[in-house]
């Protein structure tokens, strides 16, 4: 998932916390059109808001779960995965942890020796097991093509370990870079995940000039491709609720929230990607901002549905307008 224009290498403690058993061992089957909405653990995020906005989801994912270099879950200090859990309980949501690799170089150390792969889906099953989880969410990052029969090896290692679903963020195979995106090679994943979610986002950002950071017709194309290899009740279309800003050479994240209040101040048009295009002047320097708003996600949802998708997955509460 994006943690968006720096990689942040969380430092802390083993811990494993048992909660009741208030998570069905196995994912409960969600609505079509449904929707599914993530949570950074380090966003700020009112217990209000968070009572307010979650009833509105299907899934919910939290972030802060992360896989160290011996194979073993981290998990951040911070209420709000205790917060999610205890709202998403009473609400009876499918709940999933997002795990990720600590930093790429412990993701490539993992993945290449088969010890700590097995290591590491012990430790995904435990944690899914102890806490009554409905499965887990990987979202593994920015590791090399060549090693996308390693991850198909471990998640051969963790279907045999976890009770639960294993779900999975995969890069568009479509119109991104291919040293990022050929990792999750759906043709060897597809087989092994029960669900994907297509992250149709950064299309432009701060590995490129001004741009788009989605696009309606990038989406569908990634959809397509998707659906020749797998059913479309196993594909959620991941959506941005938010985009970049330029300034001269300068980037900065903006939040579909920001973007929503920017649009009243500066000239802003409908882009053809869908997004919400805004240009201006910022003492002496040309800005630019392209953002995905609440109408660029209702064209997006529009397209998940008319395909017969699981649904759409919002990147993140607290973003969106």
């Amino acid at each position: 998932m994006k943690f968006i224009a720096s990689i942040v290498i969380l430092k802390c403690a083993v811990l494993i916390t048992v909660f009741p058993d208030n998570y069905a061992r196995e994912a409960r089957p969600v609505s079509r059109h449904a929707s599914w909405g993530y949570v950074y653990h380090a966003s700020k995020l009112s217990g209000e808001y968070l009572a307010r906005t979650i009833p509105r989801f299907d899934v919910i994912c939290v972030s802060g779960f992360t896989l160290d270099a011996a194979g073993r879950v981290r998990i951040a200090r911070t209420g709000i995965i205790n917060a999610v859990r205890t709202i998403s309980a009473g609400q009876s949501k499918i709940l999933y942890p997002m795990v990720t690799f600590q930093s790429a170089a412990a993701g490539r150390r993992i993945l290449g020796s088969a010890r700590l792969s097995a290591a590491a889906a012990g430790s995904i099953a435990n944690l899914v097991s102890r806490n009554g989880y409905a499965g887990v969410h990987l979202d593994f990052e920015y590791l090399p093509p060549e090693d996308a029969p390693l991850l198909a090896r471990f998640l051969k290692m963790l279907r045999k370990s976890l009770k639960g679903k294993i779900t999975m963020a995969v890069f568009p195979p479509v119109g991104f870079p291919e040293k990022w995106s050929g990792f999750h090679d759906l043709k060897l994943i597809a087989p092994l995940v029960d669900e994907i979610v297509i992250m149709c986002y950064d299309l432009h950002g701060v590995h490129t000039g001004p741009g788009p950071v989605t696009d309606t017709g990038w989406a569908e194309k990634n959809i397509e491709y998707a659906l020749r290899l797998m059913k479309p009740d196993r594909i959620w279309l991941g959506i941005p609720a938010y985009g970049y800003r330029w300034c001269g050479a300068a980037i900065r994240t903006i939040s579909s929230k920001q973007g929503a209040r920017m649009a009243k101040q500066y000239s802003s048009t409908r882009h053809r990607s869908g997004t919400l295009y805004l240009r201006w002047i910022d003492d002496g320097t040309r800005c630019e901002a392209y953002i995905s708003d609440k109408q660029t996600r209702l064209q997006l949802e529009k397209i998940s549905s008319r395909h017969g998708l699981a649904g759409i997955a919002l990147w993140r509460l607290g973003f969106d307008d």
